[in-house]
């Protein structure tokens, strides 16, 4: 009886030393782990009280396919695009490529294309177009325009450079001078500036 009473005392001890080393173990592990999450916390609060800046160098924004420019966009820079596109928002910067172009918002910069068609438009810059350049009679040109044809009914405030025929429209206003292989004038047409016609005058009412 005393035999199994010492041989219990010591089950018991040994069962009550091992559920105490455990404890023991886990303190130790958790207090080996709270300076690691206090560094972490230090970091974390050293990054939100001082945040690091990072400068990202932005491309210009290249048109691949047919490209819109939405009437409630405002793109600022340099535009480079050989396929065709549309403007119906804004540009602060040039606009430069080989393929047509159709502008309904505004530009506040040169223009290099191969055609372009203004409807209701405001460009603020110079025109260089390959091919023709057509003008609506809501659309307003600040800067000289240099085409191979020209359709104008709206308004052009700057010197014009036609390879081909200029037509100026019964709605046309032009203030400067005007070059151009041959020239068809509209009644009701404002023309102020000197003319100067290379191949012929063609339909004109003055």
């Amino acid at each position: 009886m005393g035999k199994q009473q010492n041989n219990f005392k010591q089950a018991m001890a040994e069962l009550l030393n091992g559920r105490n080393a455990d404890p023991a173990q886990e303190g130790e592990d958790s207090t080996e782990q709270l300076p690691s999450v206090a560094v972490e916390s230090e970091r974390e609060k050293e990054l939100v009280e001082h945040p690091q800046s990072v400068q990202v160098e932005i491309p210009a924004w290249t048109g691949q396919g047919d490209s819109v420019i939405a009437e409630e966009m405002t793109v600022e820079g340099k535009v480079y695009t050989d396929s065709p596109l549309q403007v119906r928002g804004r540009i602060k910067g040039s606009i430069a490529g080989r393929g047509s172009l159709l502008i309904c918002g505004g530009v506040e910069g040169d223009v290099q294309c191969g055609e372009l068609q203004l409807k209701g438009a405001k460009v603020l810059g110079n025109i260089q177009a390959g091919g023709a350049v057509r003008v609506d009679a809501q659309a307003v040109v600040s800067g000289d325009v240099s085409a191979g044809e020209l359709e104008l009914t709206g308004k052009i405030k700057g010197d014009l450079q036609i390879e081909g025929t200029a037509v100026l429209g019964s709605s046309a206003v032009l203030i400067g001078d005007l070059r151009a292989h041959r020239l068809s004038i509209a009644e009701g047409a404002v023309l102020q500036g000197s003319v100067e016609v290379t191949g012929g005058l063609q339909d004109a009412a003055l």
